[in-house]
């Protein structure tokens, strides 16, 4: 999961306001090892409200750790006080666990991007003393070594009286999940685009005061509208991507597709009026002339409770502001291809073009054994129509994603014998890895025939 970059707003002094520092960890990181993971998050045993957060990846120093080294793709804050306000139950990692009695609150997250939370004047997040956090994060390593890294994280508290509490409202597209991904298929024409939206009922009458957004490579944004009023947008997040020679995309091994240095966000004062009962729709828009796989669509918004609103399609405040880069970048999407990375004879990342061995022939397709660090059948060749189901027999999760080839695909998160199946409709070379382990599982699909 991640999300939203939040407009900075000038906030107001106050002599009641402390920043905090907190450095958690360590955290131990394979080799080239992608890891998923949830952990406590230790705060300052204070109550008031938090105006601001932020957060990154240090050494034991305290020093920024460079994604050559260590990248935290995405990292999201829960308050296990508060219940979440879009969701009833979570289902884990594995796609199968469901967590129905724990609903903690998502309040806060960023991706690489890294999104920073801070909300207008005159408002703040409410931080209990003895409320209990927890953070649920991915790294990727990119060397071969094992490394060591620790979360860092500001936060500025401001326990004066006259701040009005926001409650956080997280969107995403594919909620409820800890691994909320989808994948788009990219077979459409140069320029177009595929859109996946959700709708989410907001029980409380309010002022939506700020609000930002999380995607992946190949996302053109992410809009929120009002379907009862017109569908009328009321607030969008647009990325910025590197340039040609930004870490992003000059960091080796390749494994995933980059996503953008920045993330805009919006941010109003007055507030844009909800109503209790009304929709708020997200919708997140990816380029879909290529094919991305595991991307997200998540956005975050910030409402003040305000009883006296009845007209939630009410006029739109004339004090929204939005918040773009001030990092030179690009406007996208930008078109990027995953290579397939294995690993030579002395342990060291390269990029193949398949993974060792012959071709063996499936013509009506079969079935594949994925194990802890292989696919029992690396090198596939069936024909156009055939189906392949991977079963996933090993103790650890792994997935099948495609790196590059005709048509996005990707499965869960699996294990327990559990079976994905994929019908190949179009023909080409597919190339394949686990995410997870991106650099230790590679499969490459052939598909020929009429």
């Amino acid at each position: 999961m991640a999300l939203g970059a939040l407009l900075a707003l000038p906030t107001g002094a106050s002599a009641a306001v402390e920043t905090h520092t907190i450095t958690t960890g360590p955290i131990t990181v394979g080799p080239y090892q992608v890891q998923q993971n949830i952990a406590g998050a230790p705060h300052p045993k204070i109550d008031g409200m938090i105006t601001r957060m932020e957060t990154d990846l240090v050494d034991e120093n305290g020093v920024q750790i460079p994604i050559q080294r260590l990248m935290l793709h995405h990292i999201v804050f829960l308050n296990i006080a508060q219940r979440d306000r879009t969701c009833n139950s979570f289902r884990g990692f594995d796609d199968q666990t469901s967590y129905g009695g724990l609903n903690p609150e998502r309040f806060y997250g960023a991706g690489e991007e890294r999104a920073k939370l801070v909300l207008p004047d005159g408002y703040g997040y409410r931080m209990g003393k003895d409320d209990p956090w927890a953070m649920t994060y991915m790294l990727m390593n990119h060397r071969s070594s094992v490394d060591t890294a620790y979360v860092q994280y500001k936060i500025t508290v401001d326990d004066s009286p006259e701040l009005q509490e926001v409650h956080p409202y997280w969107l995403d597209v594919v909620n409820c999940n800890a691994d909320p991904i989808y994948n788009v298929p990219g077979t459409a024409a140069k320029g177009s685009t595929h859109t996946r939206s959700r709708d989410f009922v907001v029980p409380e009458a309010g002022r939506l005061i700020a609000g930002g957004g999380h995607v992946h490579g190949g996302a053109r944004e992410l809009t929120i509208t009002e379907p009862e009023c017109g569908n009328r947008e009321i607030g969008n997040s647009l990325p910025t991507w590197g340039r040609k020679d930004h870490p992003f995309y000059n960091v080796r091994p390749v494994l995933h597709e980059p996503g953008p240095i920045n993330m805009s966000g919006f941010g109003t004062p007055t507030g844009i009026p909800v109503a209790a009962g009304q929709t708020l729709r997200l919708n997140s828009l990816y380029d879909n002339s290529l094919p991305h796989t595991r991307v997200m669509g998540i956005s975050v918004v910030y409402i003040a409770p305000d009883p006296s609103v009845s007209d939630g399609c009410g006029p739109l405040p004339g004090d929204i502001q939005v918040q773009g880069s001030d990092q030179p970048g690009r406007t996208g999407p930008i078109p990027y291809r995953i290579p397939l990375t294995g690993l030579d004879e002395n342990g060291k990342a390269e990029t193949i073009d398949a993974p060792p061995g012959k071709l063996k022939r499936m013509p009506r397709g079969g079935e594949i054994e994925v194990g802890d660090q292989f696919f029992s059948r690396p090198n596939v060749e069936i024909r156009k129509g055939s189906e392949l189901d991977w079963r996933f027999t090993g103790t650890d999760l792994h997935n099948v994603t495609l790196a590059n080839g005709p048509r996005g695909f990707g499965s869960p998160n699996l294990d327990d014998d559990r079976v994905y199946s994929e019908k190949f409709k179009d023909k080409g070379t597919y190339r394949l890895f686990c995410a997870l382990h991106p650099v230790q599982m590679q499969e490459r699909v052939v598909v020929k025939g009429k």
